[in-house]
C-alpha cells in the first residue's frame, strides 16, 4: 500500500491527546455485579506496537490516539472522561451541581469514570444528564 504523502513524522495530534490530562483511572478493567469484565481499558495496548502489515498506518494511528484514557480538563468547568468505553462523557460543572452529557453505554462503566472524576473533582450532585446518542 502506498503511503507517502501521509504525514506520520508529525506527533500534534499526539500532543493533542495529553492536553488537559489530569488523571488515569487505576483500576483498568470495568466489573459487574456478577464479576463478569463490562470494559476492559487495557484491551487495546497492542495499539502501542508499530503497525503490522495487515492494518492500514493511518488506522492504526487513528488508534492509538483514541486509547489514550482518564479524567481530562476541556476548559475550566468543563470536563470528559475519555476510554471507559466507545463513547466519551463530558461532565459540566455548575453552581448547584454538574450536568452530565452522554453518560456512556452501561451503568457500570459511567460509574467508574464518574468515580474517577469526583476522585479529583470532588463529590458534587448530577442535576442534568443529556444524551447526544442512544
Amino acid at each position: 500500500m502506498d503511503i507517502t504523502g501521509y504525514p506520520f513524522d508529525d506527533m500534534q495530534d499526539f500532543d493533542d491527546t495529553e492536553r488537559g490530562f489530569i488523571a488515569r483511572a487505576t483500576t483498568r478493567q470495568v466489573t459487574a455485579a456478577d464479576g463478569r469484565v463490562v470494559w476492559d481499558m487495557d484491551a487495546y495496548e497492542f495499539l502501542s506496537e508499530p503497525a503490522p502489515d495487515t492494518a492500514h498506518p493511518s488506522l492504526w494511528r487513528q488508534g492509538q490516539l483514541l486509547i489514550r484514557d482518564g479524567l481530562f480538563e476541556v476548559v475550566p468547568g468543563i470536563y470528559q472522561l475519555r476510554g471507559f468505553d466507545l463513547s466519551v462523557m463530558s461532565v459540566i460543572e455548575g453552581e448547584t451541581g454538574v450536568i452530565v452529557i452522554d453518560p456512556l453505554i452501561s451503568k457500570e462503566t459511567a460509574a467508574a469514570a464518574f468515580a474517577l472524576y469526583q476522585e479529583h473533582r470532588g463529590p458534587r450532585p448530577v442535576v442534568a444528564m443529556i444524551y447526544t446518542h442512544s
